[in-house]
């Protein structure tokens, strides 16, 4: 996929330098103006009006990760966990959002997921064109990344809720390798694959403060493409709950669902994509 740049041309400036800075003096005291609301309203520990927000937390649950990775002939439809025993062995989430206005914000998310193991096959598997047969012992390796920026804009707001309207880019950054070993000689044939694409997502986004203390957050994100060399969808969802426990240090649990699922016809990687997990989250928050 190629992206091309464009230039506008523009004519030469009609506002001399010192002209300008004048006018940018007149404006600044307006802009000051503007953004008093949102200065006033910034309150820690209220995630109605808080300015700034940062979770960190990490999952009780297993992630469940199944490709085919095709060359000149299909290859084989992989169970990661099943096939490789391939079991995640660390990750995290990483949230948080600053307040630009009382009514909008800028998100970021990012999840880190990291995976490897050595065991004797059970069944023989085609991956990119080679094979690897029964009770030949691979080592297979996971390593995932997920990035989200978001725009919120809250259409709808009152006395302990609002809820806003979500625009932005994820991206998922996935590696696969696998590789045999045969008389001692380490990675007699391997292959490797990756995938790393920014898709837009849309979705919706709210937060009710049931009292001082406590308050709910959730939302949903979605977005299908289909656009060679890629063809697939991302689903996004969470909900938890969020004890506040002094002005700027909270604690929550929830429950988050990912599932993408992509097919690529690319250089380096030509094949399919399912990739989801799902269950219980913890994480502790700070605010500003």
């Amino acid at each position: 996929m190629k992206i091309a740049a464009f230039s506008i041309p523009t004519s030469e400036p009609s506002v001399r330098p010192v002209q300008l800075r004048v006018r940018l003096a007149h404006c600044l005291p307006a802009l000051v103006l503007l953004s008093a609301p949102a200065l006033v309203q910034a309150e820690a520990g209220n995630p109605l009006n808080d300015r700034f927000n940062f979770a960190l937390g990490g999952f009780l649950l297993d992630t469940d990760t199944e490709l085919r990775v095709d060359g000149e002939a299909r290859g084989t439809e992989i169970d990661a966990g099943r096939d490789l025993g391939l079991q995640d062995a660390d990750r995290f989430r990483i949230d948080a959002y600053w307040r630009m206005t009382p009514r909008q914000k800028l998100r970021l998310m990012y999840f880190d997921t990291n995976a490897e193991n050595t065991r004797a096959l059970q069944e023989e598997i085609i991956v990119d064109d080679e094979v690897y047969e029964v009770n030949l012992e691979v080592t297979g390796r996971i390593e995932t990344q997920v990035t989200a920026l978001s725009y919120e804009f809250d259409f709808l707001q009152g006395e302990n809720y609002e809820l806003g309207g979500t625009f932005g880019i994820h991206n998922l950054g996935f590696e696969f390798a696998i590789e045999a070993e045969a008389n001692n000689v380490s990675a007699e044939r391997s292959s490797k694959a990756k995938a790393d694409g920014p898709l837009p997502v849309f979705g919706l986004h709210g937060v009710y403060r049931i009292n001082d203390k406590f308050y709910l957050d959730g939302g949903i994100q979605y977005f299908s493409i289909s656009f060679d060399p890629y063809d697939g969808s991302v689903t996004d969802l969470t909900a938890s709950v969020v004890w506040q426990a002094t002005k700027h240090v909270g604690f929550g649990a929830g429950w988050n669902q990912f599932r993408t699922k992509v097919e690529v016809d690319g250089d380096r990687f030509d094949g399919e994509l399912t990739w989801k997990y799902g269950g219980a989250r913890i994480f502790f928050t700070a605010s500003f």
